[in-house]
């Protein structure tokens, strides 16, 4: 079981080309998968290559790739730019200048903010020819980041199993409380009968019938037979090693359902708090499922 948060980084030099590629991937849960690539914008058509390398590591989630290059000559801070862009670009300014009567004078500050604007497309060689270098770094990072989701979604196993136990000791509360409801519902209504002078035996047809009618309409067997199965489905769910997040939040409507059932059917108190602290419970684990992919 994986989460689907996690966070991964690589870099690799590429030496004959003079450059160095970092890439930094991070991942939060979505219901689908959402890619996003940043990456330089010479490089039109990379977007896709990485989205196919993201599906194959990723079913759901949002997931944001960050591709970073830069030379591995010269100084790593400062700025670079192309000479030819520089130049056009000031020969534009002056004629705007000019045409609008505006005072131009070529200074340093004019120079350093024109070359601030300028980047040097010239610098990056094209995308394909770098693309088993950029590959390779990709990957390494969504081994990074796949490593961080396995150790995450170990926790939350944990998590669950254990919250998933609680649920399965608060339903074996319920059924046993359950044996004795029509017992005890008999004897209250018998109680009842007496405070009010009414003197009814055991074989009146009436007395019988109205406890036949509590014990079919308080009967939680069937709940309890659904809730035990999706139970044992949700261990197998954590233990695989597919990704079964959708399949989980599915079974955490399924156990919500059938406890709201158990609860509007039974009447006494040791079944409706069982029921109360499972809802309580189980809302944790839907906030803990919804990580998982």
């Amino acid at each position: 079981m994986k989460s689907m948060t996690g966070y991964g980084h690589s870099s690799a030099d590429v030496s004959e080309k003079h450059l160095r590629i970092e890439i930094e991937i991070t991942s939060v849960n979505r219901k689908t998968l959402d890619a996003f690539i940043n990456s330089p914008k010479e490089w039109n058509g990379l977007e896709a290559r990485c989205n196919e390398w993201i599906k194959d590591s990723f079913q759901r989630g949002r997931v944001n790739a960050q591709i970073k290059v830069e030379s591995l000559e010269g100084p790593q801070n400062g700025l670079t730019w192309d000479s030819a862009s520089l130049n056009d670009s000031i020969l534009r300014l002056k004629k705007f200048a000019e045409a609008h009567n505006y005072p131009f004078e070529v200074d340093s500050h004019l120079i350093l903010e024109t070359a601030k604007t300028i980047k040097d497309t010239g610098s990056l060689p094209d995308w394909q020819s770098l693309e088993a270098d950029i590959e390779a770094c990709f990957k390494l990072s969504l081994e990074d980041i796949d490593q961080m989701r396995i150790n995450e979604g170990s926790a939350l196993a944990k998590d669950l199993s254990t919250r998933i136990g609680i649920l399965e000791k608060n339903t074996a509360l319920i059924a046993s409380h359950a044996v004795d409801s029509v017992s005890l519902y008999r004897d209250a209504l018998f109680e009842r009968l007496k405070q009010l002078n009414l003197d009814l035996d055991l074989s009146d047809e009436r007395v019988l019938k109205e406890i036949a009618l509590f014990a079919d309409r308080c009967d939680v067997s069937e709940e309890m037979t659904r809730l035990y199965s999706h139970f044992e489905q949700f261990h197998q769910f954590i233990a695989s090693t597919e990704p079964t997040g959708r399949k989980m939040d599915f079974l955490c409507q399924e156990i919500h359902r059938e406890l709201n059932t158990t609860g509007s059917k039974s009447s006494q108190i040791e079944i409706t708090r069982a029921v109360i602290e499972s809802k309580n419970e189980l809302e944790r684990i839907r906030e803990q499922v919804q990580n998982v992919e």
